[in-house]
């Protein structure tokens, strides 16, 4: 979480460039030491403290007056003050990169730090996104499935949840931990939102009444309680019980292979039952091989299904998706009652 660092460090680094005249060698000794010092003066220190985030401004200063100001242009400069525009021109991605590779091994956020929004909560949220968008396109597994619009998408939205929840640095290390608060509160719902509107999307499964049998026009499956952190429903396939984490961020109804070798075993699964290999993108964004399979006689509820096509990932958690879902009518969550509606 670099960028936070970046958004304090940038409310004084911004005036001290503006001020910085150059000539066509770059920056003199004078004015080198002039910024250091307007620099270094604006953070008040030469360590920075804030909350549980340490800062050597000084060298980080020193760093930008060598690396990033001699990039700039005079004219880049004086028109982007003209215009009001020095925090656009200091956030192009290469100018970023800069700043991002300044902090390294000048900064330092102890566990308990707070996130929350600081005085210029705009400069905040716009650091915050382009930050999280780089990390995520500079994955080579990530480029292959998010494109910038679904990353700019996706951080809009953690990057909110991470400023109004008042998470800790702690919270964000373990964000990849699919019992944490971070992933179920954050990743999770997040995901969720990006995918849920993605038109690429489409269902391994589809309605058709004469698959459902058994039970009303409705019926009320009981949502319990997963540590404040979700909620998980009993399905049960033909035998073999499980709690399938409510996730309908997720696409499909997700299996690992302890549980395919149980169904293996029980003589459920057979070879006619599996179908294609497809890639599969998980809530934490990790990109991994699925086996789908279609199997009848999964109970959820007072109904019986059949005819659902379900993921089978090597190590990945019991989920149910939204494909599942689709199976029904319609469907709903009584939160009040914390029961889940399935329609018929």
């Amino acid at each position: 979480m670099k960028y936070l660092t970046i958004i304090y460090l940038m409310t004084f680094i911004l005036p001290c460039a503006a001020q910085v005249v150059k000539s066509k060698d770059g920056v003199s000794l004078g004015q080198r030491s002039e910024f250091i010092s307007a620099c270094t003066k604006g953070a008040d220190k030469k360590l920075m403290n804030i909350n549980g985030m340490e800062i050597e401004t000084y060298k980080y200063c020193a760093c930008v007056c060598d690396n990033l100001i001699p990039t700039i242009n005079s004219w880049e400069m004086e028109r982007a003050m003209k215009e009001n525009k020095m925090t656009d021109l200091f956030l192009k991605d290469e100018n970023l990169e800069i700043l991002m590779k300044c902090l390294e091994g000048n900064f330092k956020i102890n566990d308990d730090y707070k996130f929350e929004y600081t005085d210029n909560p705009e400069l905040q949220k716009k650091i915050g996104i382009k930050n999280c968008v780089n990390e995520i396109l500079s994955d080579d597994e990530m480029n292959e499935i998010w494109t910038k619009e679904l990353a700019e998408e996706y951080c809009d939205c953690a990057i909110s949840k991470l400023l109004s929840a008042g998470y800790t640095y702690k919270d964000i290390l373990e964000i990849e931990d699919e019992n944490s608060a971070s992933f179920n509160e954050i990743a999770l719902p997040c995901v969720a939102e990006v995918f849920k509107t993605n038109t690429e999307f489409k269902s391994s499964n589809s309605y058709n009444i004469y698959d459902i049998k058994g039970g009303g026009y409705r019926s009320l499956i009981p949502l319990v309680d997963y540590l404040g952190q979700g909620y998980k429903i009993k399905i049960n396939i033909s035998g073999v019980v499980k709690y399938y984490l409510f996730d309908t961020g997720a696409s499909d109804l997700i299996i690992n292979r302890d549980t395919e070798r149980e169904l293996l075993l029980n003589g459920v699964l057979k070879k006619e039952n599996y179908l294609n290999k497809t890639e599969y993108t998980l809530a934490n964004n990790q990109t991994v091989k699925a086996q789908m399979v279609k199997l009848d006689n999964i109970i959820i509820g007072d109904y019986t299904l059949n005819n659902v096509v379900i993921a089978v990932i090597d190590e990945g958690s019991l989920l149910c998706g939204k494909s599942f879902l689709d199976k029904f009518k319609k469907w709903e969550i009584d939160k009040q009652n914390n029961v889940l509606i399935l329609y018929k």
